[in-house]
């Protein structure tokens, strides 16, 4: 895959990834019928994940359905904190706070946790010329985010989403950063496979459990459609393809197109739900692409040394 590409691949998980903000919202309160509660929804697409993951990597390559002790045991925390911690906190934060508030605190944030978590770890540099495209791309976000339906409001009922959006944002920098340099000697798919594997075996008992009493039959026809978003682009298709993006950019300079999710989700809920798309949201999504390009601009020339 060359760099090119590998942009590319970014970019469209970032769409997909924008529009599954809006699914997780209908799976968890649709307009009729039974909903998903955060845990079993994450749950549930984990265990559906995993197996064509493992079929996946087993017509590519058995050798490589192979794990020793030591990656067996990285990938349960791995699949432990982001996958089943840091997919529920987002499930939990979305159900308690908006969108807009979920944009901004964590996807806006994660790639500047994620620079100091690469900062803090590794002693890699984020200069002022990153840090200014930070700033302009968070910019971008608020602008964004501020001007979606109901506008942004933080404290008051909305402030335990908030909390768990921030707590995502830290956690889920920690967990890219990581990932990064196991991503530099593992093949996309296997380490994929370990993430998502061990986060379906963390969450299969509630799933079972809570499968058992579930009304299936009264789920409604838009709330299966969004849980196959949440299950099939989001996860099967966008975490390979971002771990197989991820090894030729970097996951700092990947991890700072996150800024465009907000822009990709209004664009999504105009899409799905009519929601307005304003001038503000067409300033707030130039500012993030400009903060984004100079961002980019920094980690390329740093590649090049």
């Amino acid at each position: 895959m060359s760099r090119r590409l590998a942009w590319a691949v970014i970019v469209l998980c970032v769409v997909l990834w924008g529009i599954n903000a809006t699914a997780l919202k209908v799976a968890m309160r649709p307009l009729s019928g039974e909903a998903f509660d955060p845990v079993f929804l994450s749950g549930l697409r984990f265990c559906f994940v995993a197996p064509l993951l493992a079929l996946g990597l087993g017509w590519q390559n058995r050798s490589l359905l192979h794990f020793t002790r030591r990656e067996l045991a990285m990938y349960a925390c791995f699949g432990l904190a982001s996958m089943l911690v840091g997919e529920i906190l987002q499930a939990f934060a979305v159900r308690y706070t908006s969108v807009a508030n979920l944009t901004l605190l964590s996807h806006g944030t994660i790639p500047l946790s994620t620079a100091l978590w690469a900062r803090g770890l590794y002693g890699e540099e984020f200069g002022k010329k990153a840090f200014l495209g930070a700033g302009i791309a968070l910019i971008g976000v608020a602008l964004v985010a501020t001007h979606a339906p109901g506008g942004l409001h933080f404290g008051g009922a909305t402030w335990r989403g908030d909390t768990m959006a921030l707590l995502r944002a830290a956690l889920h920098g920690g967990f890219l950063t990581l990932l990064g340099k196991q991503l530099a000697t593992t093949p996309a798919l296997k380490v994929t496979l370990g993430n998502v594997g061990f986060g379906a075996l963390w969450s299969l008992p509630y799933v079972l459990w809570r499968g058992s009493s579930f009304a299936w039959a009264a789920v409604a026809p838009q709330t299966w459609l969004a849980v196959f978003w949440t299950a099939v682009p989001t996860t099967l298709f966008g975490f390979v393809a971002w771990n197989a993006a991820v090894g030729k950019v970097g996951t700092v300079a990947a991890t700072s197109a996150m800024y465009a999710l907000p822009f990709a989700a209004a664009l999504g809920a105009f899409a799905l739900i009519h929601e307005p798309i304003t001038l503000w949201h067409v300033l707030g999504g130039g500012l993030i692409i400009t903060g984004i390009l100079l961002t980019r601009k920094r980690n390329a020339k740093r590649s090049s040394n």
